[in-house]
């Protein structure tokens, strides 16, 4: 798992560390990675809040996203990844 941010890396990793992720951010001030997956607002080149979940063939499997319900977003994603129990 890794998160982009088109924050400095000294705020990205700020954000990191306050939520004691176990993953990292990278850091994308030309936003360039936000433009390749098309995740600026065109208008103020903001990022939207967008997770993928990238399967082993490096295919997108599942996007979510929530710009006012951030939770949801987290709790959506997370479940998407969690391990899906065995059936006898």
């Amino acid at each position: 798992m890794v998160g982009v941010s088109n924050d400095s890396p000294e705020t990205s990793e700020r954000f990191r560390e306050s939520l004691d992720l176990p993953y990292p951010l990278v850091s994308d001030p030309e936003s360039q990675v936000l433009r390749a997956y098309g995740v600026r607002w065109p208008i103020v080149g903001l990022a939207r809040r967008v997770s993928y979940v990238v399967g082993r063939d490096r295919k997108i499997e599942r996007a979510f996203s929530s710009e006012l319900d951030a939770d949801a977003h987290v709790s959506g994603a997370c479940a998407f990844v969690s391990p899906r129990p065995a059936r006898p």
